[in-house]
């Protein structure tokens, strides 16, 4: 097939040339011509000749020209795996590149399905097809023939997360059974409920990052009795004197996974974005009135969707920043309190997926403060790298006195840390799964 090349002049003297654009980016017709030959990269604005899009090296700051990209995957556990809510298209995450790219459906095998659908929390794969994305997404390539031979990419339907026993029926703090929310568990402290957390995985805990000393306890709607497993890791994204209520999420790696106490929720699609008034469910032990107690029986409420402005008007003070969502009734009267913190806010999508942390607040109920959440889709690259971390260190800072345990660069630093609960004296940490 005839190229671009041999019916057009050249532009400039050595088309593989990697140009610097210090002015206005070009007119139109001369962007076009330009579109057929290189990519353009935004920040800062330059051109990269095609032949280099999707060859593993990243030319523009930004990554556009890895992005997306379909490749090969490497035996063994992706460091981070995601699918689209519209055609369950399969990405990974390049660990030499930092970028997400589709997958390319050649030789691409059972084992690397189950592989990415554990990453994303799921115990097993129902079913895996190919895709021939055309179009691609905008700034997305398919690699040459040499790299995919069919230009087919995968598409990866995984099943059992977000699957709960029973359906919940009833409204506004009223009890629950774990069958319904199977992925529940309780964080403890000398047997003492202190926050909620989501199963994510056979051995990873969603929760946030503000509540610890624990103990944690699954597969039960009653705050008491229960067996115990052991907890390998905390892992805590790093809090900044510039915003102090962000990055409130952590992760508790289990030294054993859950099979039979708990089952975990779905992680949400990385490119769905709720719009207010999406219902919305949160569930927990925390107090069931301001000023009131812990309840022994697992509480569940559903809640809706709040517009982010209006949410940060007068009571929040803009400290509603874009990594949070805030749920609540307009009226009032249902929310998370002390001792829900930790908790998801769950979506039900076809499948549950946690949107979103209790992580701060004013009061409880009140129709001009709602309950403000962690959004856990801003944060999902976070999760991939906490993961790909845990495979990479084998020792366990748990029990050390070593506040801050380096472990990789992350657009979100990463600690590895003893937390001791604010109202509790320092002490040694005793970390244990009970369910």
């Amino acid at each position: 097939m005839a190229t671009a090349q041999q019916t057009q002049p050249q532009l400039f003297a050595d088309p593989a040339q990697e140009l610097e654009l210090c002015t206005e980016p070009p007119l139109p017709a001369v962007k076009i011509y330009l579109g057929y030959h290189y990519l353009f990269c935004k920040q800062p604005l330059k051109l990269v000749p095609l032949k280099r899009v999707c060859d593993g090296h990243l030319d523009c700051l930004q990554g556009e020209d890895e992005a997306n990209c379909p490749q090969w995957v490497p035996e063994g556990p992706p460091a981070g795996a995601r699918v689209s809510k519209d055609r369950s298209i399969l990405q990974v995450l390049n660990s030499h590149t930092g970028a997400w790219s589709c997958v390319c459906h050649d030789l691409f095998t059972p084992a690397l399905a189950r592989a990415a659908c554990e990453q994303m929390g799921y115990s097993r794969y129902r079913a895996v097809s190919s895709c021939f994305t055309s179009p691609l997404p905008e700034n997305s390539f398919l690699p040459s023939c040499r790299k995919c031979l069919s230009g087919l990419v995968v598409s990866l339907f995984c099943s059992n997360c977000g699957q709960s026993v029973r359906t919940p029926r009833v409204l506004g703090g009223s009890p629950a059974a774990i069958e319904a929310w199977p992925w529940q568990v309780s964080l403890q402290y000398r047997k003492e409920h202190i926050c909620g957390g989501s199963i994510i995985g056979p051995g990873w805990v969603l929760t946030a990052a503000h509540c610890f000393n624990w103990r944690v306890k699954a597969g039960s709607d009653l705050l008491s009795g229960a067996a115990t497993l052991a907890v390998e890791k905390v892992f805590l994204a790093e809090v900044t004197p510039a915003s102090p209520k962000d990055n409130d999420i952590a992760l508790v790696k289990l030294h054993s996974p859950v099979h039979d106490s708990g089952e975990p929720i779905c992680l949400p699609y990385f490119d769905e974005e709720l719009v207010p008034g999406t219902p919305l469910w949160v569930i927990g032990w925390g107090y069931t009135e301001e000023h009131g107690k812990l309840s022994e029986r697992l509480q569940q409420a559903e809640v809706e969707l709040i517009d982010k402005q209006s949410c940060n008007l007068a009571a929040y003070h803009g400290d509603v920043t874009e990594r949070m969502l805030c749920a609540g009734l307009p009226q009032g009267g249902v929310d998370t309190c002390q001792g829900d913190s930790g908790g998801p806010l769950l979506y039900s999508g076809g499948r549950w997926q946690v949107v979103g942390i209790v992580s701060w607040g004013q009061g409880c109920g009140t129709p001009s403060t709602p309950g403000v959440y962690t959004s856990v889709r801003a944060y999902l690259d976070w999760i991939s790298t906490v993961r790909r971390v845990s495979l990479l260190t084998a020792h366990s800072c748990c029990t050390e006195r070593n506040d801050d345990c380096a472990l990789e660069r992350s657009p979100i630093p990463i600690k590895e840390k003893d937390l001791f609960f604010h109202t509790q004296p320092p002490e040694p940490l005793s970390c244990f799964l009970t369910g």
